[in-house]
């Protein structure tokens, strides 16, 4: 979602600046609507232009000047570039002319994302990602990395922190690092709930509250007939801040539900626990959790290294190929943080006493029982194994071996932590399938799918239109009503009168 905010918070800008009009964004949007085009004319004899796609080129060359020449320019070789992403749309493919048009030069960024939706939908989604990094940067389409140091800051005594997770997301691992690098690990008091849970957190509140501990409940969600008794204590807790140890401090953690007390979400620190969305934004969150000792100071030297990055790479990309959906994997299963981290621990326990790597040891623990022991389908576990194998194995300790066939994935020769996380940057916003072992077809529905998901979830915030003619917009009546609040407001001030 913070793509689609980010994209809807520039556009809305642009309109309201009378750059971008209301029938360019909801052509964007739902297409030509029916009627809008009468009488076509006769389409093209060509099996990859679909007859909705020919309405749309008609549509575009009708009602909008730059786009005068499309209808006859859209069987010849189109290239379209919005930020890093180009586009290429040749839908004769007997035509190797390219257009006389340059359409890059006579279009704006987001005049060219229309000629994608109307020709070239299901790679919208890249270009609304680059149209908006491009404009405003990266930091407005990739999701922040969670600093508990920062979030504890925010923290105190009788004010909460609350993890809301998603599926595939795990925050007690980073939790537990923070607790150890604060000298606190030996003050947390950890429970996960469920039935009968609800006394045994009740006691660890209270015994925490008295000592100055940490106390973590986990999976609130899971208690749900306890709810009520939580919201009971922490607001005692709230109304009576000299009774609790300042050192105390009380974290919860619960998946999205209307059974949690909404007094405790308006008084408490929250933080959205998601799993990283893409390959690089994966690596960056392993490393940015891996610390400087752990990674440098090993005497495996460069193939600990190696290893550890395989590792990290293996983990994102069996994430990822959840996306693909059936073509991924034949059973989603819900691989997290937990898993990686345990797959690390193994790594450091097996290399610790022996400069001879133990691969059979490892490629057994890893893909049998730390990612293995969550794979129930027969295929899904041989898939797994031979994914492994690719990034994790000694054939991936050899000099200039690469994870995929284009290059574009491999380790690194380089020494520190910070390099690596140099490198990791350098890597693409939006990856080819080669990487995952997927065919490009496969890319083609994830990608139409996650299109139509940007686009359903910008069209459900959409404002209702009006039937008649003298109804306001949204965006009027908010603009009208900051300005009645304006005029009403003084401008200066007297202290004296204002307490």
């Amino acid at each position: 979602h913070k793509l689609v905010f980010s994209f809807m918070l520039w556009t809305s800008i642009f309109k309201n600046a009378g750059s971008i009009s209301e029938t360019e964004w909801s052509f964007l949007l739902r297409g030509a609507l029916a009627g809008s085009v009468v009488d076509p004319p006769k389409k093209p004899n060509l099996p990859t232009l679909s007859d909705v796609q020919w309405v749309n080129v008609i549509y575009l060359s009708e009602n909008f000047p730059p786009f005068e020449r499309l209808r006859y320019e859209c069987t010849n070789r189109i290239l379209i570039v919005v930020g890093d992403f180009e586009q290429m749309i040749q839908l004769d493919l007997s035509n190797q002319e390219d257009s006389k048009v340059d359409w890059n030069k006579n279009l704006s960024l987001f005049e060219r994302m229309m000629v994608l939706k109307a020709l070239k939908e299901e790679k919208l989604v890249f270009a609304i990602t680059e149209y908006v990094k491009s404009q405003l940067g990266k930091a407005f389409v990739e999701s922040p990395l969670v600093s508990l140091p920062l979030l504890y800051q925010d923290t105190t005594n009788v004010t909460p922190l609350v993890f809301v997770l998603s599926t595939g997301s795990d925050p007690v691992g980073g939790f537990l690092r923070f607790a150890a690098e604060t000298g606190n690990r030996d003050r947390i008091q950890s429970i996960s709930l469920g039935q009968g849970q609800g006394p045994i957190a009740e006691k660890m509140i209270d015994s925490g509250k008295k000592r100055g501990d940490w106390v973590f409940l986990q999976n609130c969600h899971l208690a749900s007939s306890w709810m009520l008794d939580m919201e009971r204590i922490i607001l005692h807790i709230q109304e009576n801040p000299r009774d609790v140890q300042t050192d105390f401090r009380l974290f919860l953690s619960s998946m999205p539900s209307n059974r949690f007390p909404v007094s405790v979400l308006q008084n408490s620190v929250k933080v959205t626990n998601e799993p990283p969305k893409g390959l690089r934004a994966n690596l960056k969150r392993a490393f940015n959790e891996i610390t400087e000792d752990f990674f440098e100071d090993h005497a495996l030297y460069a193939k600990w290294r190696k290893m550890i990055f395989g590792l990290c790479i293996f983990h994102a990309v069996i994430q990822e190929r959840k996306k693909f959906g059936p073509l991924g994997w034949n059973i989603l299963y819900e691989f997290n943080d937990s898993d990686r981290e345990c797959a690390l621990l193994n790594l450091q326990l097996f290399c610790q006493d022996s400069y001879k790597i133990p691969w059979d040891a490892l490629e057994y623990t890893t893909g049998e029982i730390t990612y293995g022991g969550r794979v129930t389908d027969y295929w899904d576990q041989r898939t797994l194994k031979t994914i492994l194998k690719g990034f994790f194995s000694p054939e991936t300790l050899e000099e200039g071996y690469k994870y995929s066939e284009s290059g574009t994935y491999y380790s690194p020769d380089v020494l520190t932590l910070a390099e690596f996380r140099v490198f990791i940057e350098s890597l693409p916003l939006i990856e080819e399938p080669e990487i995952f072992g997927m065919h490009e077809n496969a890319n083609l529905a994830f990608q139409t799918k996650e299109t139509a998901a940007v686009i359903v979830t910008i069209l459900e915030v959409q404002p209702r239109e009006s039937g008649g003619g003298e109804g306001k917009s949204s965006d009027e009546i908010a603009f009208e009503l900051a300005d009645m609040i304006k005029e009403r407001i003084m401008t200066i001030i007297d202290p004296d009168e204002a307490h």
